[in-house]
C-alpha cells in the first residue's frame, strides 16, 4: 500500500482514456508502484476521462506547465512532424514492426522534435493499435463505399487527407463525447481499434464493422520539461523504469482485446464484414506521395527502413 506521507513532488498526469480501460489502469498501476518505490516522495495522480479537458487544452496546459503529464494520441503533428508518419494508412504490417520503429531510431527523431518544445517524450509508446471502420446506416465494403460518408476520426492532417482521397469527410469531437455523438448521428461512423469501439460501448449506436486495419495509433506519455528536470536524480530512474514496465503490460493487454474484439463485437450484434483493402490502397498514391514530399526525404527513408516500400 502507498505511504501517507507528503509527497515532496505531486504531479498530474491527463488522459482521454475511460476508466477500465488498460491505458487508464496500468497508467494507475504505474502511478502507485512508483509512489511506493519513492516512499511517497513522488505521487502521480491520474485523471481519465478527460477530466481535465479534450486533448488539446491537456497538450497545451503540458507545454505552458500548468499540467505536468499528458498521455497523447494523435495530436503531435504540428510539434513533432515525424510523429504523423506512422499513422501513414497500411505503412506497417503489425504492432510488432511499428514498436520496433518507435521505440527505435524513427521515435528518436520524434522524441528529438518534441524536446525542442519543452516536452519530455518517455521511450517507449503505448498501445491503441490497428483502426477499423464501424458505420450506422450501411458498411464500408470497399473504397468507393466512403463517398458521401462523415467519419468521427482521432484529429490530424492525415486523417484528414486518406478520407477526403475517397470522397469522405473526417470530422472531430472529444473522445469522452464520441458516444452521444454517434448517437445524435452527427457523424454516420467513426475510426477507431476494436477494442474503443468495446470500451465506448459503440456497439450500441453503430450497427456495423467494417475490418480495414488502414492505420496504426498508439499513445504517447510526455512530461512538461521543466517539469521532469525538477524531479530529483534518485527519482527520474523509477519513473523511467516503471514508464517501461507498464508500457510493456499495456500493449499485451490491448493486443489480446483487440484479437478478440471481431468476435466480441459479432456476439454484441454489429454485422461484422471484412472490407475489400485493395480498393482503398489503389486511390492511395497521391496521398503517399503528398505525405512523402511533406516528410522529406530523410525522414521517408528513415520510415522504409521498418515498413519497407510505402505506397
Amino acid at each position: 500500500m502507498q505511504t501517507t506521507r507528503t509527497p515532496s513532488f505531486h504531479y498530474r498526469l491527463g488522459l482521454n482514456q475511460p476508466v477500465g480501460s488498460p491505458t487508464q489502469r496500468r497508467l494507475s498501476e504505474m502511478a502507485d508502484a512508483i509512489g511506493e518505490e519513492t516512499d511517497g516522495a513522488f505521487r502521480l495522480e491520474v485523471f481519465p476521462e478527460s477530466r481535465l479537458g479534450p486533448d488539446p487544452k491537456m497538450l497545451a496546459d503540458m507545454r505552458s506547465g500548468e499540467l505536468e503529464f499528458f498521455v497523447a494520441g494523435a495530436t503531435l503533428g504540428e510539434l513533432a512532424p515525424t510523429s504523423a508518419l506512422p499513422l501513414l494508412p497500411f505503412a506497417f504490417a503489425d504492432s510488432k514492426a511499428m514498436f520496433a520503429a518507435l521505440d527505435g531510431a524513427l521515435g528518436d527523431r520524434i522524441r528529438d522534435e518534441l524536446a525542442q518544445h519543452g516536452i519530455h517524450a518517455f521511450r517507449h509508446a503505448w498501445q491503441n493499435g490497428f483502426h477499423h471502420l464501424t458505420t450506422a446506416e450501411r458498411p464500408i465494403r470497399t473504397a468507393a463505399d466512403l463517398a458521401g460518408v462523415k467519419i468521427r476520426s482521432p484529429g490530424g492532417e492525415i486523417a484528414r487527407d486518406f478520407f477526403a482521397a475517397f470522397g469522405a469527410e473526417a470530422g472531430y469531437v472529444p473522445f469522452n463525447q464520441m458516444y452521444e455523438a454517434l448517437k445524435q448521428r452527427r457523424f454516420d461512423g467513426q475510426s477507431d481499434p476494436l477494442g474503443v469501439v468495446l470500451s465506448l460501448k459503440l456497439y450500441e449506436v453503430q450497427s456495423h464493422l467494417s475490418l480495414t486495419r488502414h492505420w496504426w495509433s498508439g499513445f504517447t506519455l510526455l512530461a512538461n520539461a521543466a517539469a521532469w528536470a525538477a524531479l530529483p536524480a534518485e527519482i527520474k530512474p523509477v519513473v523511467e523504469r516503471n514508464a517501461e514496465k507498464f508500457a510493456l503490460l499495456q500493449r499485451q493487454d490491448t493486443e489480446a482485446i483487440n484479437a478478440d474484439g471481431a468476435a466480441e463485437l459479432s456476439r454484441r450484434g454489429m454485422n461484422v464484414v471484412t472490407a475489400d483493402i485493395e480498393s482503398f490502397r489503389a486511390r492511395l498514391g497521391p496521398l503517399y506521395s503528398s505525405w512523402r514530399e511533406k516528410a522529406g526525404l530523410e525522414a521517408w527513408r528513415l520510415l522504409e527502413t521498418y515498413t519497407g516500400g510505402i505506397g
